[in-house]
């Protein structure tokens, strides 16, 4: 392993609550993300970091050796990546290290709906050499948005009943307590460490970083022992984590048997998609008294229209129908004149600038029902909610609104493609957008069927949508043999993937010639092998590659960026107009198989938020996009053959 390789490969643990462990698997943080405890303080956001990393220090008869990673101005110190033998991640993450004839595997993990960790280690001693081992936990109190230096905080330490407790201007932050380990009070400041993606993204890259002092253990056969840390905000106060540390073995045992039933429960044995159930869990986190969805890690919070998308997958592909039902619960409580939030900020406010995000909760609501048949639950908790959100779309809402033609209007930044740096927005898309009014084509017909099994008059809802679909026929580009992307006061001919919509979802509004020629055109220019383009490659503003500083991000974002999430929606669309016949089916599992050699590449067991445009189609972004695993949790739950045990 060297050290460029490893620093590119993620890995990360949730705990239910927003918080993480996260990290490489060279256990070199290099985003200002990282950290062994980003704790969710006000669940499921004030994400805060805390314990940022461990050194691990082993010596035997007068040698050391180091096997911690760190990134320096012009350098990396110490490099333990070379004592690195192999990393692995299945349920948890594992390193494997080698030195002076001892071998040392490293498990972390979390406690589900705690902000706790523990670091495990086995120490395998064969020729029962004596030796010594140190822990140093390196610590940090800041929002995980930001870096640190050191005169912005006033740490100090105690030692109390075993426990190390760290504090900030006199609070109390952090707790550290060892199961066998004697602590030693030893403060250090390591100044200056760099975080490379960070420097990469044009973003504060250099943080100073303290110690309080290191734990310590002697051995002379094989030997585990386990380092905890906790907060007192949904975690442990001192006492409780000394007495959690002696028993860490049990608090293991306990997720590892959580997450082994959540695969049983999903009942699938294709490995690919038992690796998509456990990361489906890390989304489905605790707000309030309900359940929400985390958009992606590492920075997103919960996101409504993301959480909408990825439902289906996340939750009734996996078997996990009481949390469907808290998030759809959740987000049809915040609902206000007939919008749900489109995001939640890390200060817990709600944003409500979406006009997809009610139609994907409406959508949501319709997949719920047709996976569980649950209407009672429909009619009682939602129904109310989803008349609501077509009338007030209707009469007109918050830059939301009918035409005359049926048509919905919608006002800038208010569809998926809302990348926005200062006050430009990159694109706008202001007027009646083409998925917008497939969505809404989608959410009338969905009205009118509850209406008719709630024994409601449907009347409205009918007329409505003969009007709206005979009104779409004005998105047929005949020159491209496509959709027009914006009927506005310029109509907006660009080719983007926003009409695969009107071919994927269940009530369909365009004809099935249309919609054999929208396929052939978004697969001609748009797919690749992880997604589709967001933008055709012989537009003029089309961008080949993601990166850059947050303008340079936000420009290409939607303008040829690949989005993994929209080839749920191809796949759907193709097998919906051509069939689930062999030929479909074995064309489906080529386009599925770069995704499933993806999960050890970047973000590990998980699918990156996008990739670039061009070849060789670089992952960026998140490493771990909630909507990415959805839609292919969902496809394992709509078209089982294509995941047959053999096929993937």
């Amino acid at each position: 392993m060297n050290y460029d390789t490893g620093i590119k490969r993620e890995w990360l643990v949730a705990n239910g609550l927003g918080g993480y462990a996260s990290s490489t698997v060279i256990a070199s943080n290099a985003r200002k993300y990282h950290g062994l405890l980003v704790a969710a303080l006000n669940p499921p956001v004030r994400r805060t970091v805390l314990f940022s990393s461990i050194d691990e220090t082993l010596c035997i008869d007068n040698e050391v050796f180091e096997f911690s990673v760190h990134k320096y101005p012009e350098t990396v110190h110490p490099e333990g990546f070379k004592h690195l033998k192999f990393f692995e991640m299945d349920m948890f993450p594992c390193f494997v290290y080698e030195a002076g004839g001892i071998t040392i595997k490293k498990t972390v993990f979390m406690e589900h709906e705690k902000n706790a960790v523990f670091v495990e280690y086995d120490i395998l001693n064969p020729e029962k050499i004596c030796g010594e081992i140190m822990l140093r936990p390196l610590i940090t109190h800041r929002d995980f948005h930001s870096t640190m230096q050191r005169q912005q905080v006033s740490f100090d330490c105690d030692f109390i009943n075993d426990v190390c407790s760290v504090t900030d201007d006199g609070e109390r932050i952090l707790s550290l307590a060892g199961d066998t380990t004697r602590f030693v009070k030893s403060e250090n400041w390591y100044y200056n460490m760099e975080y490379d993606d960070e420097r990469l993204r044009g973003l504060d890259y250099q943080e100073d970083v303290y110690s309080p002092g290191y734990f310590i253990d002697c051995f002379k056969e094989n030997k585990s022992l386990c380092i905890a840390a906790a907060c007192q905000s949904h975690g442990y106060n001192e006492t409780a984590l000394y007495d959690v540390v002696l028993d860490w073995k049990h608090v293991k045992d306990t997720e590892l048997d959580r997450r082994q039933k959540l695969v049983e429960r999903a009942g699938y044995t294709n490995s690919f998609v038992k690796t998509l159930v456990i990361a489906a869990d890390s989304f489905i986190v605790s707000r309030d008294r309900y359940k929400s969805i985390i958009a992606g890690y590492h920075w997103f919070s919960d996101w409504g229209r993301d959480a909408m998308i990825s439902l289906p997958g996340l939750t009734l592909a996996t078997h996990r129908f009481d949390d469907a039902q808290n998030i759809l619960l959740l987000f049809e409580t915040y609902t206000r004149d007939g919008l749900i939030p489109n995001n939640f900020t890390e200060m817990g406010k709600s944003k409500y600038n979406s006009a997809d995000a009610p139609l994907w909760f409406i959508h949501a609501c319709y997949k719920y029902l047709e996976c569980t048949a649950d209407a009672a639950f429909v009619k009682k908790h939602l129904w109310h909610t989803i008349q609501s959100i077509i009338s007030y779309y209707r009469s007109g809402t918050d830059h939301v609104h009918a035409d005359t033609d049926g048509l919905i209007v919608s006002g800038a930044q208010m569809t998926w493609m809302d990348a926005k740096f200062g006050d430009w927005i990159a694109t706008p898309r202001a007027g009646k957008a083409c998925e917008i009014n497939a969505l809404w084509y989608n959410a009338l017909k969905i009205a009118e069927h509850m209406a008719d099994l709630f024994d409601c008059d449907h009347t409205v809802y009918r007329e409505l949508s003969l009007l709206v679909k005979k009104s779409y026929e004005k998105f047929w580009n005949q020159s491209l043999q496509c959709l027009f992307d914006v009927l506005a006061d310029r109509v907006d001919d660009s080719i983007r993937p926003n009409q695969i919509f009107a071919v994927a979802l269940p009530f369909r509004v365009v004809s099935k010639k249309h919609a054999e020629k929208i396929i052939e055109t978004v697969e001609r220019l748009l797919l690749t092998p992880f997604g589709l383009r967001s933008l055709s490659p012989d537009n003029p503003c089309y961008k080949k590659n993601y990166c850059g500083d947050a303008r340079s991000r936000d420009a290409s974002y939607h303008q040829g960026t690949v989005w993994p999430w929209l080839l749920g929606a191809f796949i759907t669309a193709y097998l919906n107009i051509h069939g689930q016949n062999e030929q479909s089916l074995k064309y489906v599992r080529k386009l599925l198989l770069p995704l499933t050699q993806h999960l050890s590449a970047a973000g590990l067991g998980s699918i990156s938020e996008v990739f670039d445009a061009d070849q060789p189609h670089t992952p960026g972004g998140c490493v771990s996009q909630a909507w990415n695993v959805a839609e292919m949790l969902r496809l394992v739950n709509e078209y089982p053959f294509v995941f047959d045990q053999d096929s993937l």
